[in-house]
C-alpha cells in the first residue's frame, strides 16, 4: 500500500472515529434525539425526563414555576419539547446544629439541590396571529425572558456566541426562587429556608426552528454543570451548549 493510500485510509478512519464519538454519549450522560428538529442532546444522567405538559398552565408556559400575568404574556407562544428534572430523593432541606464558643448553637439549614432543563420552540403561527414575526430581536427576546422574571436580576451581559457554527444568544439571571406551598403534614416542622434561583436562557434559529433552552437551579455549581449539556446540530460535532462557567452577582 502506497504512502498516499495509507494516508487516505488513515484520514477516513480518523474522520469516522470522530463522527462516531460525536454520536456516543459518555458514561455520565444520556442521549435525547429529535428527528423532526435534527437535534441531539447529551445531558447529565442524574436528570430524568418529565412530561413537558406539566409546565403549561391555561395554555401558556409557566417558566420556573412562576405564575405571573406579564411573564405568561411573554411565554404563551412557546411550546415545550423536552423537560428534564433533578429528582429529589431526600428531604427538601437538612438541618445541622453545631455548638458555638459562647455556649450557644449554630444551626445550618441546607436546601436540597434542584435543577431543570427546558427546551421549547417558538410557535411562529401563534406569534403571527398577533403581530408580524419579522422582528430581528426574536431570539434575543426569547433568551432574555429570564431577566423579566419578577425578582430576577442579570448576572451576565446578554451576548451572542457560537456553538460550533451555530449562533446562540445567551442571558442569565439570579433572584429568589418562587415560594412553594408547604405540605400539611410539615407545617409545624422547621420552616423552609428561602432559596436562590440561578437561571440561563439560550436561544437559536436552527433548521427553521426558533429554539430556546431554559436552565434553572438553586445552586450555581449545578447550573454550570447542566449548562455543559452537549448538543449536536444535524451532523455537526457535539459540543457544550454553554462552554464557560457562570458566576453570581454581587449581593
Amino acid at each position: 500500500m502506497t504512502f498516499a493510500i495509507r494516508t487516505l485510509v488513515a484520514s477516513c478512519f480518523l474522520a469516522a472515529s470522530l463522527a462516531a464519538s460525536a454520536q456516543t454519549p459518555t458514561a455520565s450522560t444520556t442521549q435525547w434525539e429529535s428527528e423532526a428538529l435534527k437535534l441531539r442532546l447529551f445531558y447529565p444522567s442524574d436528570l430524568v425526563k418529565a412530561d413537558p405538559e406539566k409546565v403549561l398552565r391555561d395554555g401558556h408556559l409557566m417558566l420556573f414555576n412562576v405564575d405571573n400575568p406579564k411573564l405568561a404574556a411573554e411565554t404563551h407562544c412557546l411550546r415545550p419539547a423536552l423537560l428534564l428534572e433533578l429528582p429529589q430523593s431526600g428531604p427538601a432541606q437538612t438541618t445541622e446544629s453545631q455548638p458555638t464558643a459562647d455556649g450557644g448553637t449554630h444551626v445550618t439549614i441546607t436546601p436540597a439541590i434542584t435543577a431543570t432543563i427546558l427546551l421549547a420552540e417558538l410557535d411562529v403561527d401563534c406569534l403571527n396571529a398577533e403581530h408580524e414575526s419579522s422582528s430581528t430581536t426574536l431570539l434575543a427576546d426569547l433568551a432574555e425572558i429570564v431577566n423579566k422574571v419578577p425578582g430576577m436580576k442579570p448576572i451576565a451581559q446578554p451576548s451572542w456566541y457560537n456553538v460550533g457554527w451555530q449562533k446562540v444568544h445567551m442571558a442569565a439571571a439570579q433572584g429568589p426562587a418562587p415560594s412553594q406551598p408547604q405540605p400539611a403534614d410539615q407545617k409545624d416542622s422547621q420552616p423552609t429556608v428561602p432559596q436562590p434561583l440561578y437561571t440561563m436562557g439560550l436561544s437559536t434559529n436552527w433548521n427553521s426552528h426558533l429554539l430556546v433552552w431554559y436552565f434553572a437551579s438553586n445552586n450555581i455549581d449545578t447550573l454550570n454543570r447542566i449548562t455543559k449539556t452537549t448538543v449536536r446540530f444535524g451532523r455537526a460535532e457535539a459540543v457544550p451548549l454553554y462552554p464557560v462557567p457562570m458566576g453570581t452577582a454581587a449581593p
